[in-house]
């Protein structure tokens, strides 16, 4: 077992109580249980990154939970009558992306993206290309490299016409021009983990579903009915150009009509539906990643309405934005 989860256990059993992880650490120095190889300023983030992950990657398996935001505690102590009940209710809390630990992350080369814009190429040939032209690639990550652009799925989820909105919070997303905006997108950066042998996009789908059922808190079979919902199509691709490049692939998963999150369940603010075949009033106040996807959407929308019923023009909305992130 990791030894900073073994060093919060230790802690939370003795404690019978919900803590921060600077508060594990501060109780762990002072019962000097600290192993020497473990040091640095910040070992209070690097405890509530590995706390985080072992909760996302082992879910109910998980000897954690959080009770509040960053505040965690020991699922063996939810059985127990002498633990009280405010102390064992879990948040279900969205991952923040950046903190945890990830595998190496897919990427394209500026060079190719950029010359191959005019191209026009739907998001199939873009990739296909991609890989003949040896300009995808996977790198470390957490890492900014200048001439790449990474790569990131944003899935967005629509009930019938209407498109699931939110507010972003700090919690989840304290970038400059991403906090306290609206978002459309449940958004992870893709990596080698999400690639199968089966996958003809380098797992970029099946990172999208990761993201919406991670985000939303729900089961594979939501959405279609079965155990492993199938690849939606991807709608487009945007290159956004920022501090780091990305280059984002925007794709739709539908849900049943009964379908209704809570924030309870969402940690995320000012849920509601929105009109996808209008563009919305407030489009100034979306994060710039989803007021161009939801643009798009809206103007691919008004082009299909002349078109056969339910026909996509899926790959051909691609745009640059400058200092976008």
């Amino acid at each position: 077992m990791d030894s900073y989860l073994e060093i919060a256990e230790i802690v939370l059993r003795a404690a019978k109580r919900p803590l921060s992880p600077k508060a594990i650490v501060e109780i762990a120095y002072r019962a000097g249980i600290v192993p020497s190889h473990l040091f640095g300023k910040a070992q209070h983030k690097t405890l509530q990154a590995r706390l985080s992950e072992d909760i996302l990657k082992q879910k109910l398996e998980s000897k954690f939970f959080r009770t509040n935001p960053g505040v965690f505690f020991l699922s063996e102590f939810r059985s127990d009558p002498q633990i009280p009940s405010e102390f064992k209710d879990p948040f279900h809390a969205r991952r923040r992306t950046r903190d945890l630990v990830k595998s190496s992350t897919l990427a394209v080369t500026r060079k190719f993206v950029e010359s191959n814009i005019p191209n026009n190429l739907n998001w199939s040939d873009f990739l296909a290309s991609a890989r003949s032209s040896d300009a995808i690639r996977y790198v470390e990550a957490r890492t900014d490299f200048d001439d790449l652009y990474i790569v990131w799925a944003f899935s967005v989820v629509r009930r019938d016409k209407d498109i699931l909105s939110y507010r972003i919070g700090k919690y989840r997303d304290d970038r400059d021009s991403f906090s306290n905006r609206r978002s459309i997108g449940f958004s992870e950066s893709v990596s080698f983990d999400n690639a199968s042998l089966f996958s003809h996009d380098f797992g970029i789908a099946e990172c999208g579903l990761d993201a919406v059922l991670t985000d939303l808190d729900l089961s594979r079979s939501v959405f279609v009915g079965g155990e492993r919902p199938e690849a939606p199509e991807v709608l487009f691709y945007m290159a956004v150009v920022g501090s780091q490049p990305v280059l984002i692939f925007v794709m739709e998963w539908l849900c049943p009509d009964w379908f209704e999150p809570t924030t309870r369940r969402l940690s995320l603010n000012e849920l509601r539906w929105i009109d996808s075949t209008h563009i919305p009033n407030d489009i100034s106040d979306f994060e710039p990643w989803s007021a161009e996807a939801l643009i798009a959407i809206i103007k691919d929308s008004r082009r299909n309405s002349y078109d056969e019923k339910n026909k996509r023009t899926a790959g051909r909305a691609i745009r640059i934005r400058a200092n976008a992130r």
